[in-house]
């Protein structure tokens, strides 16, 4: 019999597998949009890579699921901020090439690929402080949530 955290478990690897497999088609996408139709390219460049990326990463997580000893809250929670922290991250990108400005956040690709727009747009900035944290709350959350779950080795009936 299923309990209510083994079903919500495969909701959320479920969920987590489509969105994953979904960013990484949309990162894809992304890469079909000419230089012509946006106002910094090198953006358009970053969010194609940071898409696929962040994809692959959801993906390896939803396999990582069923592993994770949280509570049912911590298990929306941790869902709640893979979501916000990889789609952020693309869109920042996405963002400042159709925007054609950057954020002081990324000094190495301004220096290299000055946008018209100036390097110091909020909406990329603050997409990009959004992913930092949210990313790194759901990296730790998934540490604690390993840590708490019992090794294959720890088994009595292997």
């Amino acid at each position: 019999m299923t309990t209510d955290i083994d079903s919500l478990k495969a909701n959320i690897k479920r969920w987590t597998l489509i969105l994953g497999v979904l960013q990484i088609t949309v990162g894809c996408m992304v890469g079909f949009i000419p230089p012509s139709a946006v106002a910094w390219f090198r953006g358009l460049v970053m969010a194609h890579i940071e898409f696929t990326a962040n994809g692959v990463l959801m993906v390896a997580f939803g396999f990582l699921v069923r592993e994770l000893q949280l509570t049912p809250a911590a298990l929306k929670v941790w869902f709640a901020l893979l979501q916000i922290g990889t789609w952020t991250n693309g869109a920042a990108g996405l963002a400042g090439a159709f925007i054609g400005a950057s954020s002081k956040l990324m000094p190495t690709i301004n220096e290299k690929f000055p946008p018209p727009g100036g390097t110091d747009n909020p909406i990329v900035s603050g997409s990009l402080k959004l992913c930092g944290v949210t990313i790194m709350l759901g990296l730790l959350l998934t540490l604690y949530g390993l840590l708490r779950s019992k090794t294959s080795g720890d088994e009595s009936n292997a």
